[in-house]
This record gives structure tokens, sequence and C-alpha cells, in this order.
């Protein structure tokens, strides 16, 4: 093997410090930058997500609570649209009945939507009540 006769290329190799240049940093930083966006991202959807299943949950309470009370009402069920307030963990829904007959008069379908303030159905549900 030999060597490099040339003296000046033997010193520039032995006299260039050891590290990172500017551009290899940049890249780098860009690459974190990167993953922990998507981590902040996916975080926040997980947040989304768990809101979402807590205010269906206490919809789903707020609808049970209407057809219990219309059940223990024990008078004939009006069709219609019928609106309700319903509180649930500090939180406001509105109860929204559409009540229709049926081809059997002693039933009524009951459509029963459960919004949030925002407009959101929060929860849907049909049922059927008996008249009496």
């Amino acid at each position: 093997m030999r060597a490099c006769p040339c003296p000046k290329a033997r010193a520039r190799r032995a006299s260039r410090p050891a590290g990172f240049t500017l551009l290899e940093v940049l890249v780098a930083l860009a690459v974190v930058s990167l993953a922990l966006l998507a981590a902040l991202r996916a975080g926040g959807g997980l947040q989304d997500d768990a809101e979402r299943y807590r205010a269906s949950v206490l919809a789903e309470q707020c609808a049970q609570n209407y057809l219990v009370e219309q059940r223990l009402r024990r008078g004939p069920l009006g069709t219609g649209v019928h609106d309700a307030l319903c509180t649930e963990a500090d939180r406001s829904f509105t109860v929204r009945a559409n009540v229709l007959p049926t081809p059997n008069p002693q039933f009524r379908r009951i459509d029963l939507s459960v919004l949030e303030p925002s407009g959101w159905a929060a929860w849907r549900i049909v049922a059927i009540a008996w008249n009496e």
C-alpha cells in the first residue's frame, strides 16, 4: 500500500474537526419535528375520540331516561315531534322524539335523537311504545 505523497492532503485530513455539519443537524431537526408533530396529532385524535365516547354515553343515558319517563306517564303518547331538555354530568342535551303511528293503534314508533348544543346527534334510537 502506498502512502500519499502529498503532505498537504494528510494535513487537511488530520486538521478536519470531528462532528456534524450544519446541514446534517438541520435534517435531523426536521425529522424529529415531523415525528413530534405526528405524535401530537395522534394524541389529539385520541382525546377527541374519548370526548365523543363520553358524550355518547351521557346521551344514551338521556335517551333511556326519556323512554322510562314516557312509560311511567301511562297516558297516550301523542304523535308529532316532542323536545325535552336533559342534563347529565353537567352537560346539556336536547332529546327530540318524533312519535309516529303504527298500523296497530296500540303502538307508537319513537325515533329518538339526543342532540348536543352544537346540533350533533350524540345518540339515536328507535323504540316502540305501547299506548294504553
